[in-house]
C-alpha cells in the first residue's frame, strides 16, 4: 500500500478526554516529523511537535511532545501507535503519560467541481461546516491551497488520503479535461482499490448515466432532477442529505 502519510490530517480522539486532531506531518528517509494540535473538553487547545517516530506497512507510532506553555497547563507527552485501513485513514490508539487514553481516527474528505460550479461548492460547504465543527472532519476543495504552492501535487496528495469523494456533477464538470485527467482517474482507483465512498451530487442536467466511469456510481440525488431545477427548499434538503450520508461514512468506521 501506498501511503500517503505527509501533508495535512484532521480527525477525532475518544476515551478519557474527547476532541479534534488537527496535524500536518512530512517524512524523510522514512521518519515522521510535524506538529500536532489536540483540541479536548477538558484540557483545552495543545500544541504538539513529533519527537520520535516509526512507520512500517503494518503500523505507525508516534511520539508527541507538548510544547512550553501546553506542559504548563497540565499537557503530557501523547504516544499513538495506529495503523492504516487504507491509504486514506488511519485509525489507533493514544495514551498520555497524564494518565489519560483512547481511541483516534483521522481521515479526509475531497470535493471535486468545476470552477464554473463555484456556486454550488459554497453552498454545500455551508451545508459541511457541522461536520468540520462536530467530527472533526477535513473537508478539502482546491480553495485551500496557498498561493505559491505546486498546485497539482496538492490536489494529488489531497484525492490520495480522502476517504469520501464529492464530486459536483454539470455539464460543466463533465467536459473539464482537468478534471477527467487528473482528479476522476485517482479518485475512481481510491474506490475500486481502498473501498473510498464516491459520491455524486447532480447540479445541472449533463451526460452523467451515459458516462460509464460515473453512472456506476450511486447519486445523492436523481439526475432527472438536478438541483437547478428543482425550488430553494427542495435543493436544501438534498444537501443536508450529502452531510448526513458522509457523517455516516465515519460513523460506521
Amino acid at each position: 500500500m501506498n501511503f500517503a502519510f505527509p501533508g495535512k490530517w484532521v480527525g477525532t480522539i475518544q476515551g478519557t478526554n474527547r476532541g479534534a486532531v488537527f496535524a500536518e506531518f512530512t517524512e524523510s528517509e522514512g521518519r515522521i516529523s510535524g506538529v500536532v494540535n489536540i483540541t479536548d473538553t477538558v484540557h483545552g487547545i495543545g500544541m504538539y511537535t513529533v519527537t520520535d517516530s516509526e512507520m512500517n506497512p503494518d503500523y505507525i507510532r508516534l511520539v508527541l511532545t507538548p510544547n512550553q506553555l501546553t506542559r504548563l497547563a497540565g499537557h503530557g507527552i501523547v504516544t499513538v501507535l495506529a495503523r492504516f485501513v487504507s491509504k486514506t485513514e488511519f485509525v489507533g490508539d493514544w495514551r498520555s503519560s497524564i494518565g489519560t487514553a483512547g481511541t483516534l481516527s483521522v481521515t479526509k474528505v475531497f470535493i471535486s467541481y468545476s470552477h464554473h460550479d463555484r456556486i454550488w461548492l459554497m453552498r454545500l460547504r455551508v451545508h459541511l461546516k457541522p461536520l468540520e465543527h462536530d467530527c472533526a472532519l477535513d473537508i478539502w476543495d482546491d480553495r485551500k491551497i496557498k498561493a505559491g504552492s505546486k498546485w497539482k501535487d496538492e490536489i494529488e496528495r489531497a484525492i490520495q488520503s480522502a476517504r469520501v469523494g464529492v464530486l459536483i456533477v454539470s455539464a460543466n464538470f463533465l467536459a473539464s479535461d482537468f478534471i477527467a485527467n487528473n482528479e476522476l482517474p485517482p479518485l475512481l482507483d481510491a474506490a475500486q482499490k481502498e473501498g473510498a465512498v464516491i459520491m455524486s451530487l447532480i447540479v445541472s442536467p449533463s451526460r452523467f448515466t451515459t458516462t460509464k466511469s460515473l453512472s456506476q456510481f450511486q447519486a445523492v440525488n436523481d439526475p432527472s432532477r438536478p438541483l437547478i431545477n428543482l425550488p430553494k427548499g427542495k435543493q436544501e434538503e438534498i444537501l443536508v442529505r450529502v452531510s448526513e450520508e458522509i457523517e455516516a461514512v465515519f460513523r460506521s468506521r
